[in-house]
């Protein structure tokens, strides 16, 4: 993306257009529409946006046969491929077309949060204090144990647009009308009701460093400066779950939070009764990669977490000192 696998300079406005037409002439007959919807997208841009780095395609991946690539190349004299990380790039005359595979039921998705520039990151971040992430697979609940720093999981809220620019206070008719120009978007965008210019005007951590790489970003923060907005002195508190429930009702995400919280009160009586702490005390003998092995091999049973529910201290106990080593653990 943006150009930069083969290092081809920018292209002018008015030449890209061109070269957007010929792509979108043979993806319309060698991709047209199905019952099911679109085959491919690409991606809105500002009227204003003076060059290109590259023209990406979001292609369903079902769609990218060799018989289409073989006849996609054939047909825009491409002779020249590079396959990185799922995107097809192309050299198409001195100009870069990624063709970028995509799960088809994340096309659309992913087609909205790439259109118009950088406001999908604009709208990922108002998401935050809700402990929402927007992003190319959609609007997911990030959930985390407070006592598990490395225990993550997450539940699909919506792959739809307008529920993102619901839950952010912002009107979705303007999104699908277009934007005149990328001010226009960022006065749209400035005006929801969960937006907050603190991570903008006074950035911290990655998000600091992520403005300086996107300067999409960086031009939402001068924008910002210029229209007289102040960052705040507190960040955005996080908001509680019953906030996100009543947004999102009929998300299955009260379901998911009972489960994760059954999961988690289980977990932490399984903690009392078998941990590795215990098998160290009652297996002095073992440390390190051996003790690791060890616990791998005893808990490898698709039912012994299972087993531990029901089992009592003596049981525990009796069935770590009866365990033996694992044959290829290490010396």
């Amino acid at each position: 993306m943006g150009g930069h696998l083969f290092h081809f300079p920018r292209l002018a406005r008015a030449n890209y257009l061109l070269r957007e037409e010929q792509v979108r002439a043979v993806l319309h007959d060698l991709l047209p529409t199905t019952s099911a919807g679109p085959q491919w997208f690409i991606p809105l841009y500002h009227a204003d946006k003076p060059d290109f780095g590259d023209l990406d395609v979001l292609v369903s991946r079902d769609a990218l046969t060799a018989p289409f690539l073989a006849e996609f190349r054939g047909r825009l004299g491409i002779t020249h491929t590079r396959y990185v990380k799922g995107i097809e790039s192309h050299d198409f005359g001195g100009f870069q077309v990624d063709l970028m595979a995509t799960p088809p039921a994340e096309l659309r998705t992913r087609f909205e949060f790439m259109s118009w520039g950088d406001l999908g990151n604009i709208l990922g971040r108002m998401m935050r204090p809700l402990g929402l992430k927007w992003g190319e697979s959609g609007l997911l609940y990030v959930y985390r144990r407070p006592d598990e720093a490395h225990y993550l999981r997450t539940c699909t809220v919506s792959l739809h647009l307008d529920d993102v620019l619901r839950a952010a206070g912002l009107d979705a008719a303007h999104w699908h009308a277009g934007f005149a120009d990328e001010a226009d978007m960022f006065g749209w965008a400035a005006g929801a009701s969960r937006f907050s210019p603190r991570p903008y005007l006074a950035p911290e951590g990655d998000f600091g460093r992520r403005l300086l790489e996107r300067p999409g970003l960086q031009r939402f923060a001068d924008y910002l400066e210029g229209a007289g907005w102040v960052a705040p002195a507190q960040r955005e508190p996080n908001q509680p779950p019953e906030v996100l429930l009543s947004l999102f009702p009929d998300s299955g995400l009260a379901a998911f939070l009972h489960a994760e919280t059954a999961a988690a009160e289980r977990d932490q009586v399984r903690r009392g009764k078998f941990s590795g702490r215990l098998v160290m005390a009652l297996r002095p003998e073992l440390s390190g990669k051996t003790l690791g092995a060890f616990m791998q091999a005893l808990t490898a049973s698709p039912d012994f977490w299972v087993w531990v529910d029901g089992a009592t201290p003596a049981e525990i106990q009796d069935r770590i000192l009866a365990a033996p080593l694992p044959l290829n653990s290490p010396a």
